[in-house]
């Protein structure tokens, strides 16, 4: 079996960035089959203004790039969250950062894996299809979602987002399919719009979870501030396990969002929640369902 050979390209910036960097051009599809020099020169934009990778850049890797991009990974050794547009429309080889990378992290990715070592801004995952982003810390709004005025399924449709910190609003809104997981807490509106897919949430999430939603599922393992009234009961179950994530504790299960004629599944931690809950763990009693 032949092995196929790999290339790493580091990128240290030679200045702290004071201004939001497009960096759409800077990927394993990009690089592909390309020498360095002319990687060098791959022309980016710095605020307004179009530059070259070299001028903001040092950069380090092989003379000669593989002609596949999944044999490519680029390292950002030194992150900003100016850096917006990380991954953009990338379909193999990988990418990592190590710090904080800005606005639209993985936006219309199609496959590949991006790592952000530490916090990333809004619209992480944005309109993605496939692959996997990860990051450690915490990210803005619009996580997998769409972006403003588009229509429910245009978001998220594949791949998977795991987020080790916290998130913000609109979790996935509007996402089509696709899986996310955040492992903190989250902002209000959590699965908004959602047409399919899965959201996890471990920790808390702010007010009406699911507002909207069509089709899909969203769990939230913590306390919830606030249930639409669109939502109907429908079970409680002692446990649950998505994708290999599995809680040991009681779930209320919601339909909705009915206003929309929605059929979604809203999971809802009910030791967390008993306050809240409380009124519709009665409705399930009186139809002499055993909880």
């Amino acid at each position: 079996m032949i092995e196929l050979s790999t290339a790493t390209y580091s990128l240290y910036f030679k200045t702290k960035p004071m201004v939001l960097i497009d960096a759409r051009h800077l990927t394993p599809d990009e690089f592909a089959g390309k020498k360095l020099t002319v990687i060098k020169n791959t022309v980016i934009r710095e605020g307004g203004r179009k530059t070259s990778l070299s001028e903001l850049f040092d950069i380090e890797g092989p003379e000669v790039a593989p002609s596949d991009p999944a044999q490519i990974t680029i390292i950002f050794e030194t992150g900003s969250n100016k850096l917006c547009f990380i991954g953009y429309k990338m379909s193999k080889g990988k990418i990592i950062v190590k710090g904080d990378a800005g606005h639209l992290v993985g936006y219309k990715m199609k496959g590949g894996s991006i790592l952000v070592e530490g916090n990333a801004r809004d619209y992480v995952g944005a309109k993605m299809r496939d692959g996997t982003i990860e990051i450690r810390g915490n990210v803005g709004h619009r996580l997998g979602g769409k972006l403003l005025g588009e229509k429910p399924g245009k978001g998220m449709r594949g791949g998977t987002i795991i987020v080790h910190g916290n998130a913000g609003s609109e979790i996935g809104v509007g996402m089509e399919k696709g899986f996310i997981l955040v492992e903190g807490n989250a902002g209000n509106l959590t699965g908004s719009d959602i047409i399919g897919g899965s959201i996890v949430v471990k920790g808390d999430s702010g007010i009406y979870p699911g507002a909207g939603m069509i089709g899909g599922r969203i769990i939230i393992g913590g306390r919830v501030e606030a249930l639409l009234p669109s939502f109907y009961v429908d079970s409680f179950i002692p446990s649950i396990s998505v994708k290999g994530i599995k809680f040991d504790k009681p779930f209320m299960v919601f339909l909705g969002d009915v206003i929309v004629g929605g059929k979604g599944l809203l999971y809802l931690s009910y030791n967390e929640n008993t306050g809240l809950l409380e009124y519709y763990r009665s409705l399930i009693e009186d139809r002499g369902v055993e909880v």
